[in-house]
């Protein structure tokens, strides 16, 4: 089941939204199993990246103006040595959740619970926001 996932973070001058397709095992699974997948396709692609060195290229102006509202002018290369942690990372994408530093949102309905059950065929699209605080404090 392939389903388009809206990956958005709240952070910045200007809201980022990227939409991904996404290949499912399944049509119906727990939010939990949910994030699991999702993790799972975002580190395999990571990896995948990594091991490819992709080539650097020229940025356009737009590029680079929307990389500077965000703080960082970047080429998108990966200099990290090290594969992602499949594990880790899932264990870090399910704490989030349940933190509620990451809220994830089926069509326009925000998901509550790790446990609760999803038709991803009656889905149209996924969409995951990273809060963040609006305080320069931690809790």
């Amino acid at each position: 089941m392939e389903l388009n996932v809206n990956v958005k973070s709240v952070s910045g001058k200007k809201n980022r939204m990227t939409t991904i397709p996404v290949t499912y095992s399944r049509d119906v699974m727990t939010v939990r199993e949910l994030i699991e997948e999702t993790v799972q396709f975002c580190v395999n692609d990571y990896n995948k990246r990594k091991e490819n060195g992709e080539l650097l290229r020229a940025l356009l102006p737009q590029e680079i103006e929307d990389k500077a509202s965000q703080g960082k002018i970047s080429f998108g290369v990966i200099y990290g040595e090290k594969d992602a942690d499949l594990k880790k990372s899932v264990d870090d994408a399910v704490g989030a959740f349940s933190d509620g530093v990451v809220a994830i949102f089926a069509d326009e309905r925000r998901l509550e619970s790790l446990d609760e059950k999803l038709k991803l065929n009656e889905i149209q699209s996924l969409t995951f926001v990273r809060l963040v605080m609006l305080t320069g404090r931690i809790w």
